[in-house]
Formats: C-alpha cells, sequence, structure tokens
C-alpha cells in the first residue's frame, strides 16, 4: 500500500470504530452520574492519554534528555 491509501484505510477505519461505539448498544450499562452520556468513558479515556502524553513530552523529556554528545566527554 502507498501512503495515500494508508491514511485514506486508517481515516475510514477510525471513522467506522468512532460511529460503531457511539451507536452500538454496551451492554446493560447505565449512567451513575448525571454527566454520562453515551461515549463518555471512551472520550474521557481519549482526553487522559492526550494530557498524559503531553506531559511525558513536555515535562519528563526535559527532565531526562541528555545532550547529543553527552557519551563523547
Amino acid at each position: 500500500m502507498k501512503s495515500k491509501e494508508k491514511k485514506a484505510f486508517f481515516g475510514i477505519a477510525l471513522i467506522i470504530v468512532v460511529v460503531l461505539d457511539f451507536y452500538a448498544p454496551h451492554g446493560a450499562e447505565t449512567a451513575h452520574f448525571w454527566w454520562q452520556f453515551p461515549g463518555f468513558d471512551d472520550l474521557y479515556g481519549f482526553i487522559g492519554c492526550f494530557i498524559l502524553m503531553l506531559f511525558a513530552k513536555k515535562v519528563l523529556y526535559a527532565l531526562f534528555s541528555r545532550k547529543e554528545d553527552y557519551y563523547e566527554r
């Protein structure tokens, strides 16, 4: 597959997964709190993972990275 075809395939797959996630019933789930809506847990997890990635990239990378000539000194 070429790069353009891969992007199109993954884009279509992403759209299908998101639509099915909101459309398909999740069993006998009931909302325990007033703010829970269909797809709330998925959205909450996605945002949480995104925040963790930003934290790791900006904060932890700055704390633990070394200069390129670290081993040559």
